[in-house]
């Protein structure tokens, strides 16, 4: 089963607060969550849900705040969601704001999905944990759920300078022993064990105008994230999964179908099946992949066509020969020196 991602800016958020609010050590948080600090440098990078977990635990661990998650969302920037966030500074409407955020919340998190309808004047706003990948929310939803509905307050009054509130709030989780600061952030009636994770509020909020809106820049930015959201979608294809784990595992020796199945945690059989959907084979990527392979290391002066051959798993220079004429319709040497 695949397995949800997040942003590693979220993980960023969660170690800067803790250090911030709480004057917690960074490396020591990180190591304690089996994080790489490095890894909070580089923006455009995702961490597994047990990554996410393990960070949890640990903020709560070593700061001694059970409700961290409440209080990490009052200081919510929307920077923290990159893209998305000024997206959401463009809008115009605080229902466009949902409307957003509901379509692009996959390019910080898989592993919740946002949705809203209007009934009766009131917006019934739903976080619904995703349970078709592999998703650590399913078992422990507490903190990121609430760290989201107190940041969704803090975002309406920074985008709008009105204060959201909720006529009730709905968490599916058992109630924690205090819920003191459920009841002064959200100042409506909280209730535990339901059906769903949802903030009930005025469908007159929808209408609320955005300070900082700009229809250009608007433009501009969801462009930027529709792009990313296709790259998102088919970064989530087996295909591309398979032929990134062909690159990383093809040094000098061909990769079997059964390590890659192996290391995308899916049977054989099932791997198979989902490639034939996706109209390829494993054979298909892998010829591919050596191709571009090929491609690209030839392209180096430094680079000999032996070295080339053995990096790409043959057996033999003249095995690569034969394939790359098949690839191209040349030879190596006659391919680069037309």
């Amino acid at each position: 089963m695949k397995e949800a991602t997040f942003s590693i800016s979220l993980i960023r958020n969660s170690v800067q607060y803790a250090a911030a609010v709480h004057g917690i050590d960074t490396n020591r948080l990180c190591a304690a969550a089996g994080i790489d600090p490095s890894l909070l440098t580089m923006p455009d990078s995702y961490v597994s849900g047990e990554t996410n977990l393990a960070l949890w635990h640990e903020v709560v661990k070593q700061t001694g705040d059970a409700d961290i998650g409440l209080h990490m969302g009052e200081k919510f920037n929307l920077s923290v969601i990159g893209i998305v966030g000024y997206v959401l500074f463009n809008c115009q409407t605080f229902g466009q704001v949902l409307d957003k955020l509901s379509r692009y919340m996959c390019l910080f998190s898989q592993g919740v999905s946002m949705h809203y309808n209007v009934s009766r004047g009131q917006v019934v706003c739903e976080w619904e944990i995703v349970n078709h990948l592999k998703n650590y929310l399913v078992e422990e939803p507490r903190q990121p759920i609430e760290a989201s509905f107190s940041a969704l307050l803090t975002a309406a009054k920074t985008l709008t300078g009105k204060s959201l509130c909720p006529r009730e709030v709905w968490f599916q989780y058992n109630s924690p022993d205090n819920i003191s600061e459920h009841q002064r952030i959200f100042e409506a009636p909280v209730y535990f064990s339901q059906s769903k994770n949802q903030l009930v509020f005025d469908a007159a909020c929808l209408e609320w105008a955005v300070i900082s809106a700009n229809p250009s820049l608007l433009l501009a930015f969801e462009q930027h994230a529709q792009a990313m959201l296709s790259a998102l979608s088919n970064e989530n294809t087996y295909s591309y999964q398979v032929v990134r784990e062909i690159t990383h595992n093809l040094k000098g020796e061909v990769p079997s179908i059964e390590l890659i199945a192996r290391s995308l945690t899916i049977s054989v059989r099932n791997l198979q099946r989902e490639l034939q959907t996706e109209g390829t084979s494993y054979q298909q990527l892998l010829d591919n992949t050596r191709k571009e392979l090929a491609l690209r290391y030839l392209k180096k002066p430094d680079t000999s066509i032996h070295d080339v051959a053995f990096l790409l798993g043959f057996s033999e220079p003249s095995a690569f020969h034969r394939a790359f004429k098949r690839w191209t319709g040349q030879t190596p040497r006659a391919y680069f020196s037309s």
